[in-house]
């Protein structure tokens, strides 16, 4: 486990929710976290952006605490992650 930052973020509108789309480098590991610092997440959606070396090794997940830290649930480690955060006050 180890601690991650994005590569580049971006922050999206979705409804009465802001979204921020983090990519996280071919370096991410199962279990590792980003303290992203976001209040009020809904939701995380996390997708593998690259190539799994075995179809048991496909996949990512997420899950996040109240105080915004995400951690990673990922197949394969050094994957790269593409994730998108929902939050905001209105759900």
């Amino acid at each position: 486990m180890a601690a991650v930052t994005p590569s580049t973020t971006k922050l999206i509108s979705v409804g009465n929710l802001t979204g921020m789309i983090a990519d996280f480098a071919a370096t991410t590991d199962d279990a590792d976290t980003w303290a992203s610092g976001i209040d009020n997440i809904v939701f995380v959606i996390p997708v593998q952006e690259d190539t799994a070396g075995t179809q048991a090794a496909t996949g990512a997940g997420a899950s996040f605490a109240a105080d915004g830290t995400i951690t990673f649930h990922i197949g394969e480690d050094n994957s790269a992650v593409r994730l998108l955060v929902l939050y905001g006050a209105a759900y």
